[in-house]
C-alpha cells in the first residue's frame, strides 16, 4: 500500500514509520508540517528543521510544509497539501505516530476520510510504559529536546537501554505521562535499527516559562 508518513523527528512518528515499513507498506515520502506559531494543537515545532537528516538516513523522500499553526485552520491546510500528494503519488494511506491524543487522531481521521484514504496509527492506545520500553528495546535512541521544569536533568540527555528505567521512574515521580502525550516532554531520534549511522547533535538548553528546551544547533553523522 502506497502511503505518506507524517514525521516530526520524535520517537513516536519514526517508530510508527518503521512498524508500517515492516508490514510491507510502500512509504513514498515523509511529510513534516511546520507550524508558524508554537501554540499549534496538532504539530510539534521543536527542532523539526533537522528531520531532513533523519529522512536521508532512512532513504526516504522528505518534504517540509509550513502551516499557520492556528486551531482548525492548520487542519484544512494539511488537507489541501495531502490532497495534492494523493493525486500526484497515488497515495492510499496516511501514517501517524498518534498514541492517545483524541484531538490529533480525530483530525487525522477526518483528513483521511475527506481524501478517501486509510488512516494508520500503529501506536494508538498502546500502554505508555510498555511502548517506551518497546521503542528502546528495538534499538531506537532519542534525545529529550523539551520538558517540564521537573524534568530539567533529562533535557539534552539521550535515552538508551542504560537509563530508560530511571527516566520512567522520574516520569512517574512527577506524575508525567510516560509517552509524553500530555506535552510533558518531546524527543528527537538519533539512532534506529535501520540507519547505518547514528546522529550526533550539539546544542544548548533554553529556559522557557515552566519548561526547558534543548535547541539543536548542529546535527551530523
Amino acid at each position: 500500500m502506497r502511503a505518506l508518513a507524517i514525521v516530526s523527528g520524535g520517537k513516536d512518528s519514526i517508530y510508527a514509520f518503521w512498524l508500517m515499513l515492516q508490514q510491507g507498506f510502500e512509504i513514498k515520502k515523509w511529510i513534516t508540517f511546520i507550524p508558524k506559531i508554537k501554540e499549534s494543537y496538532m504539530l510539534h515545532s521543536i527542532n523539526v528543521e533537522h528531520v531532513s537528516l533523519q529522512a536521508k538516513l532512512s532513504k526516504v523522500k522528505h518534504k517540509e510544509i509550513f502551516v499557520s499553526g492556528k486551531k482548525e485552520e492548520e487542519v484544512i491546510e494539511m488537507l489541501h497539501y495531502l490532497k495534492v500528494q494523493k493525486e500526484k503519488l497515488g497515495i492510499q494511506a496516511l501514517i501517524s505516530g498518534a498514541v492517545r491524543s483524541e484531538y490529533q487522531k480525530h483530525r487525522l481521521d477526518f483528513i483521511c476520510h475527506e481524501l478517501n484514504i486509510a488512516s494508520y496509527a500503529p501506536l494508538w492506545h498502546k500502554n505508555s510504559e510498555r511502548l517506551l520500553k518497546e521503542i528502546i528495546e528495538h534499538g531506537f535512541e532519542f534525545i529529550i529536546v523539551y520538558g517540564f521544569e521537573e524534568l530539567e536533568n533529562w533535557i539534552g540527555t539521550k535515552i538508551t537501554q542504560e537509563n530508560v528505567h530511571a527516566f520512567i521512574k522520574d516520569l512517574k515521580k512527577h506524575g508525567c505521562d510516560i509517552s509524553g502525550e500530555g506535552g510533558e516532554y518531546e524527543t528527537f531520534v538519533v539512532k534506529t535499527p535501520f540507519w547505518k549511522k547514528e546522529i550526533k547533535v550539539k546544542g544548548k538548553k533554553l529556559k522557557q516559562e515552566n519548561a526547558i528546551k534543548f535547541l539543536i544547533e548542529k546535527v551530523y553523522v
